[in-house]
């Protein structure tokens, strides 16, 4: 994860742009933009990988004590998130990445498009007998 933090929306992903197109394409890296608007300052990251995403977003979840609502499954509604997908996996698989919007974004001389994924808030249940 990369904080980038540089103002705005648009200021933020000019950032992740440069950040992204400084890399070498790989296969097995996954690009992901994070921004949460807040009163109080927005902020932005960049992710490599999905399992540190969801780590993250958990993480934020309790520390941001999202818990303390009517609805959970919508408490994460404020946190957007863009996978990046590159031009030749939009076409082989264009049903998944239906909605997917063309970006700027070059790597190697492969184009990229982003699609907005959601923030999913799933309550877990747990059942135990509390005998121990």
């Amino acid at each position: 994860m990369e904080a980038l933090d540089l103002g705005g929306l648009k200021s933020n992903w000019r950032a992740f742009k440069e950040l992204v197109e400084s890399k070498h394409q790989d296969y097995l890296t996954k690009y992901y933009f994070v921004f949460r608007e807040d009163d109080c300052g927005d902020e932005a990251y960049a992710f490599t990988s999905h399992t540190d995403l969801d780590e993250w977003l958990s993480k934020k979840f309790w520390e941001w004590e999202r818990y303390d609502t009517r609805n959970i499954e919508e408490s994460m509604n404020d946190i957007f998130v863009w996978k990046l997908i590159s031009e030749s996996d939009f076409k082989r698989l264009s049903s998944l990445y239906k909605g997917a919007r063309k970006t700027g974004i070059e790597i190697d001389g492969e184009r990229y498009y982003r699609k907005l994924i959601p923030v999913s808030v799933e309550p877990t249940v747990v059942v135990s007998t509390n005998f121990y």
